[in-house]
């Protein structure tokens, strides 16, 4: 929350305040009247998918321009508000396992995230080796799956999936779709 906290920007969730109270921590964040993207996902089109990883990209940016690597992009992480005039309002959510790319708190060979969206090096657990470009792959693989339906490496439990990352291409979208538009 704190991590969440340095960013300021419209398509980042805010948060307000962190603390303790009897024992118990708290996070006050703004409140997104929206749906996470991955419920939102049949009632989209293409553009509109776009449109909304595109506004979930610039808020990346500014979480990386802040320092930070979110670590665990996805559908679910990146909430979506319709506004009165019904424009789509993407809003990135959870970075529960953020990382500032100038410190080293995560041990190396520490695996955190969400196997389906990891980038292969945070798979493999090169922690150290991080940096924006775990969160581009997460972002491609989040436009990859709500375009296809499925997540661009997929398996029957997690550890096929972490061993399935570094070693697999995922399908090409149109096999999956062949609607899809070039």
């Amino acid at each position: 929350a704190r991590a969440q906290a340095r960013v300021n920007d419209d398509r980042v969730c805010k948060v307000f305040e962190v603390g303790e109270v009897a024992g118990r921590v708290y996070i006050a964040m703004q409140y997104v009247d929206g749906k996470p993207l991955n419920e939102l996902v049949g009632e989209l089109t293409y553009e509109q998918k776009a449109l909304v990883m595109r506004g979930a990209a610039l808020g990346v940016h500014e979480a990386h321009r802040a320092g930070l690597i979110h670590r665990d992009l996805k559908p679910s992480n990146i909430m979506v508000e319709r506004g009165a005039d019904g424009a789509l309002r993407p809003f990135v959510m959870d970075f529960g396992i953020a990382r500032d790319w100038n410190e080293s708190a995560t041990a190396t060979g520490t695996v955190l995230g969400t196997p389906q969206f990891m980038a292969p090096e945070q798979a493999r657990g090169g922690i150290k080796q991080l940096d924006r470009r775990a969160d581009v792959y997460g972002l491609g693989a989040t436009l990859y799956a709500l375009l296809t339906g499925k997540a661009p490496i997929d398996g029957d439990n997690p550890l096929v999936v972490l061993n399935r990352i570094s070693l697999d291409e995922p399908p090409r979208p149109r096999t999956l779709d062949r609607d899809l538009p070039l």
